[in-house]
């Protein structure tokens, strides 16, 4: 690859990242944490948890990677000049974290052939790590892989039989309007989920697990290494306004394609009302 690195070397990075992450919140954890909420919202805290795990991983790309890109959901974006950059969601599932439960990730990938803050580009490596367990899902040369084995979307997944999970927004007005596009959905397919982890859910859309997975509004660091991960193991990924929204989602090509024609532009976007009180 001629900007920046080789491709197994950033695989190797991205796992070794990860790792530093994870090894910060099992740190953390065992010492005990504090939980703050942003904005005050209940339904979006942070931890000391999350601010270790995202330090760990940027004092190890700052000192191999020096001259890359990087978005962090905590820290935010810092300016690269390789046209690498790093994507860090340092603790997904933070609301899980901090209640006991086990289904949380440290998600990193890095995007080639972009600027700093273009969000543009393609997942060359990527890794999400799930702390509790153990479970660690790699973007390899040939696909995704899970230890020494090659994992795979559920390919075959009829809507109507298929396992979906989702995710809504932590903003009143947005997280309404989700689950109200939801209501209509549930009929329609086997069952949906809601774990409280974006990638996790992405982790096992890849792995087969679930057959799909949809979002309202996700953010880049939630579905950057997920999506490219489902996207090796034979899924796809379709983005979408309806509502004011962007609707993403990703999985099994029939599910997705229902998904899409299901949640689909309504009329309120085509006409450009965007407007959270006027609904």
């Amino acid at each position: 690859m001629s900007i920046g690195g080789a491709p197994g070397d950033l695989r190797h990075l991205s796992l070794r990242a990860a790792r530093a992450g994870a090894d910060a919140i099992r740190q953390v954890r065992h010492q005990g944490f504090r939980t703050v909420h942003k904005g005050g919202a209940a339904q979006d805290p942070v931890t000391t948890a999350d601010h270790a795990s995202e330090r760990a991983i940027l004092d190890l790309l700052a000192r191999d990677r020096p001259q890359d890109a990087v978005l962090a959901e905590e820290s935010g974006l810092s300016a690269g000049c390789s046209g690498l950059r790093w994507i860090v969601d340092p603790l997904d599932g933070t609301l899980n974290f901090s209640h006991g439960a086990s289904r949380y990730a440290v998600s990193i990938a890095v995007a080639a052939g972009c600027d700093a803050g273009d969000g543009d580009g393609r997942v060359v490596a990527a890794t999400i790590l799930q702390p509790a367990s153990g479970a660690c899902l790699v973007l390899d040369a040939d696909g995704a892989h899970d230890g020494d084995s090659r994992v795979a979307v559920n390919r075959d997944a009829a809507p109507a039989h298929a396992l979906v999970a989702f995710a809504v927004p932590n903003a009143p007005g947005p997280r309404r309007r989700a689950y109200q596009a939801l209501v209509g959905l549930a009929p329609r397919v086997a069952d949906l989920r809601n774990s409280g982890s974006t990638v996790c859910d992405l982790a096992a859309v890849a792995t087969g697990e679930l057959d799909a997975f949809v979002s309202f509004d996700p953010a880049e660091w939630d579905v950057a290494a997920g999506t490219a991960l489902v996207e090796a193991g034979g899924g796809v990924t379709r983005r979408w306004r309806r509502d004011g929204q962007t609707v993403f989602a990703t999985g099994a090509p029939a599910v997705v394609a229902a998904l899409e024609n299901w949640l689909g532009t309504d009329r309120a976007d085509e006409e450009g009302n965007d407007d959270d009180e006027q609904r």
